[in-house]
């Protein structure tokens, strides 16, 4: 399998920027230029701009009466301009995409008839990879249902309320085992990885108006339909003045070594943070606001880590972390004193 195709390259990208802007108004040279650097290099435009405006290249491009060039290649007015220059996947891409078509949590994104097509698109094409070859130490084994039909229909229909930014009727199930009914505001899925379970972050109305913010399992979620009440008038759907939060942010230290901010902003996606780099030290210093809820899965995130962070406070947080190193150090070895 070829990893790289030279129509995907910065020469191709230029030329296809020049190509998409020309066809909606005629460009000057300069424009033509200032299109190649932002794809390319100006030694990339030394050597395209001469091919494109009077060499092998020119019949791609028109002279209007005013020096200007206009793409001679624009598609009818039937046609959509992005999927006339919209360049094809590799096969690199469309293996992947067969990939996650094999992930259950994927195909919950879809409908079923878009997955059919998918389906269908990519039927001769063999997938990069298995889930199923991949093994998870440290998730635990009772993740949601994903491939339930009952689930799949409440998930897809959460997943309209949200885009679509309706108030929902929900039937949950709460820890104690009692059936609770509910209008709420969703406002996003939350995924966590540790526990392979998908969370709806809502907020509760009463008579209208938002009241209480809410953390709900998915698969507790008996039924739901979309309300067709209105929602409240200048509702902001930045669930934040909800959420719960620690009085003090976890603040860590990022080494500049195997990769390790990248791993970081990755893993801590779903948290708000402030991060400021110090050039003494080389180093990240990294503030991550948290809900006290989450707490004991962000520790063991953080320990997950090892040496290319350290821990630097609160104090609160610092004390559990000693903790819980101490249990797992007499755990495998010796008492520590």
């Amino acid at each position: 399998m070829e990893l790289f195709e030279e129509i995907y390259g910065s020469y191709f990208q230029a030329i296809r920027k020049i190509l998409s802007d020309a066809g909606t108004r005629p460009l000057t040279r300069k424009e033509m230029e200032a299109d190649i650097l932002s794809a390319a290099s100006m030694e990339s435009a030394l050597a395209i701009l001469p091919k494109l405006l009077e060499g092998a290249w020119s019949p791609l491009l028109k002279k209007e009466e005013d020096g200007r060039f206009s793409c001679t290649l624009w598609p009818k007015q039937e046609e959509k301009a992005e999927d006339f220059l919209k360049p094809p996947m590799t096969r690199l891409q469309k293996s992947w995409l067969k990939a996650l078509l094999l992930d259950s949590r994927f195909r919950l994104f879809f409908p079923e008839e878009a997955l059919e097509e998918l389906e269908k698109a990519f039927e001769d094409v063999p997938a990069l990879y298995d889930p199923a070859d991949f093994h998870y130490f440290d998730r635990y084994e009772d993740g949601d249902p994903y491939e339930n039909p009952v689930y799949q229909n409440i998930f897809r229909t959460i997943l309209e309320a949200i885009t679509k930014r309706r108030p929902l009727f929900v039937a949950y199930e709460s820890r104690k085992g009692n059936a609770l009914t509910r209008e709420v505001l969703p406002c996003r899925f939350q995924y966590s990885p540790k526990d392979d379970k998908f969370r709806l972050l809502c907020v509760s109305l009463s008579h209208c108006r938002p009241k209480q913010f809410h953390v709900m399992n998915a698969a507790r979620i008996l039924a739901c339909h979309i309300s067709k009440n209105p929602v409240p008038r200048d509702f902001d759907w930045d669930i934040r003045p909800f959420q719960r939060q620690a009085e003090k942010p976890v603040q860590i230290r990022i080494r500049n070594e195997r990769n390790a901010l990248e791993r970081c902003m990755l893993r801590f996606a779903n948290y708000e943070k402030q991060t400021v780099y110090e050039a003494e030290s080389d180093t990240w210093l990294c503030s991550i606001y948290y809900d006290p809820a989450d707490e004991t899965e962000l520790l063991i995130d953080l320990l997950s880590f090892g040496p290319v962070i350290r821990i630097l406070g609160p104090e609160s947080f610092l004390l559990e972390v000693r903790r819980r190193v101490k249990r797992q150090h007499e755990l495998f070895y010796s008492r520590v004193e």
